[in-house]
Order: structure tokens, then sequence, then C-alpha cells
């Protein structure tokens, strides 16, 4: 299928945008392909994989999710562990890029012109049924969390695998109650993006904080348990939250390879169900993850998943929502602004 043809006009429109303005992706797998290439013997990955291709993207903020396989499960706090000091150490020569975990150093970072990094977990399956083992997770770097990935944990049940299309009973446990209270007293961002329905529902009735979607689309769009429905949107703009448009055909639905047009028809969608300020870009960029993580099994890599080249080709998605006729005060907004501002209303003011 043929995908959306970019005209020069959007293209340098969209250029400009991105030169001049903050673009920032919710949800990047960054730790943990960090840590598997260093156990691969590489170095400076975020330098050789990455850096060239946020700064052709005019990034400012990437949110790098710390994700445990199935397979490191066994072992799951203490790869957590690993991961982010991976990311650490990997970042400690780099003096365009900076951790940071409070509004304070956001602030800065991006009046310094860094690229900022914000770390959270992906699932919170590593702590067991213990949420006091947030607070050591907060002490590491850690800003946020989601309650579980796409599989059963102690605080809740994930949704079906993105490849899947089945219903996930089941809401929050109480130890899953307990950790939201948790992380809201801890200033924890909440993320619900791989959470089932009902999971979805509690949450929304408990929570006292703005909660997250990093990565997630519209499930009236394309039929995904992966992506949210348009009652639940409209519950998570209601609340202050921002859904990340997720960059992954298998959520996006853009299997034929029209990638550019579903990814714009999310967006026009919950632009029509939420409003122009609760929606942002998360990515979910998987393809050099899954590389690395198949290179480490001796196995091959899967085909391609990632609906863009690499984040350098976020500036492709922003000239096509201008020429589907989205303005360009919306698309600034969608592109950074509307993360940025509920980072810097939701982490802690400063450091602790």
């Amino acid at each position: 299928m043929k995908d959306i043809q970019i005209e020069e006009k959007y293209r340098r429109q969209a250029e400009k945008l991105h030169r001049e303005n903050p673009a920032v992706d919710a949800h990047l797998d960054l730790a943990g392909e960090v840590l598997i290439r260093r156990q691969l013997g590489e170095r400076d990955i975020v330098r050789h994989h990455y850096l060239d291709d946020w700064k052709r993207g005019g990034f400012s903020l990437i949110v790098s999710s710390v994700f445990v396989e199935n397979r490191n499960l066994s072992n799951g706090f203490e790869n957590a562990l690993q991961q982010i000091d991976a990311l650490k150490k990997d970042l400690a020569d780099l003096t365009e890029v900076r951790l940071v975990s409070c509004a304070e150093s956001l602030k800065k970072a991006i009046a310094e012109k860094k690229i900022a990094i914000l770390l959270y977990m992906e699932g919170l399956e590593v702590i067991g049924e213990d949420p006091e083992l947030l607070t050591e997770l907060k002490k590491q770097g850690i800003s946020g969390a989601s309650l579980v990935w796409s599989r059963k944990g102690a605080f809740a049940n994930g949704c079906c695998r993105a490849t899947e299309h089945r219903q996930v009973r089941g809401g929050l446990t109480t130890h899953g109650r307990n950790a939201v209270r948790k992380m809201e007293e801890l200033s924890l961002f909440l993320d619900v993006s791989h959470l089932n329905d009902k999971g979805f529902e509690d949450i929304q009735a408990i929570t006292e904080r703005p909660f997250i979607a990093t990565h997630s689309n519209s499930r009236s769009v394309y039929d995904s348990y992966r992506n949210l429905t348009d009652e639940q949107l409209r519950k998570l703009a209601g609340q202050g939250g921002i859904a990340g448009l997720n960059a992954c055909k298998y959520i996006t639905g853009s299997l034929s390879g029209n990638h550019l047009e579903m990814l714009c028809r999310h967006v026009q969608k919950e632009l029509e169900i939420m409003g122009e300020e609760h929606i942002g870009y998360g990515f979910d960029l998987c393809d050099s993850y899954t590389t690395a993580s198949c290179r480490q099994q001796g196995k091959q890599s899967s085909e391609a998943e990632d609906c863009l080249k690499d984040h350098g080709d976020a500036v492709l998605l922003t000239a096509a929502l201008l020429q589907q006729g989205i303005s360009q005060e919306t698309v600034r907004k969608i592109m950074g602004e509307n993360l940025l501002n509920y980072f810097l209303k939701i982490l802690p003011e400063t450091g602790q």
C-alpha cells in the first residue's frame, strides 16, 4: 500500500519546527539496549547508535524505560539496576546528554541545549509484592513506572501482546493499589501503557495525580488491546494525561507499509477525542534493541517493526501531520510541548 508522499514545503516547515522547538519521545527501551550492547563488548552506545538521529530530530527529552525481558525475570531487580548503571556509565563522557530526575534538572538541561534522559520502569514485576522497593529505585534515578508489562504481575495484569488479540481479565490487586499509593507518595509518574482494560479502570478510579500512556494509540483506529478506547482516551485527557503516539506497526495497524498514513489517522482521532494538549510522541522504536537482544541470544533478528527508521524521521511524521491540515501550533504541541509540560508538572521540583 502506498504511503503519504511528503511535499517539499511541508518538509521544510517540519524541519524548521524541529530546529526551533523541543521534540520529546516518551518511550524508548534505551537502558536495556545499552546494557545488552555493553555485555556484547560495545562502548559509547548512545553516541554511536542514537545521538546523531536525536540531534537531527531536534529531541530535547528521551524517556528511557528500564524493561526486564522474560528471560531475565528470575533476577529481575538486579537486571534493572544493571540497566540503570550501564546507561549512567555510557553517558558519563557524553557532554551532549544528561540524565534528569526532577523539574529543575530538566529545565536546566533544556536551557543549556542538552538532550535530557528520564528513566522509568516499564513494569514493576521485578519488585514482587513489595512497593517499598520503589524507594530504592527512585534513589537510583527512576522517575516513574508502569505497574505491569504485557504479562501478569503481583500488582496487575497486562494486556495481551501487540501481535495477539484477546481480552485479559482482572484488575489491580491489593498490592497494586498499595503500589499506586506509594508511587504518588514518592512523586513517581504512572504509565498505563500495557495495562489491561480493568486495570485502566481501577487506576482511573484511585489516582490523585495525572497519569500518562507513554506509548499507546487509538483502539477505534486500529483494534489492538495495546491501544486505548475512545472512553479511555477521554478519561486520560480529563485527568491531565498524555497519549504518546506509538510507532510500532502492530499497534498503528500499518502492516501494509502505510506507516505515516496510519500514524496521522491515530493523531486525528485523538485530536477529536482529547484535544490538542493531550497528545505526544511515544514512538517505542524497538528494532535496534531487538537486533542487539537477538544477537546476544544467538538468534536471527525478526522483521522490522518500527514505522520510523530512526528519531531523525520524526521530521517526516511532523511534515505528514502538517500536510494533513493540522496547524503548526498544534503540531508543535504534539511533537514536544505537551509532554514537556506534563513532566515539568508531575516531576518533583528539585532532586531529593
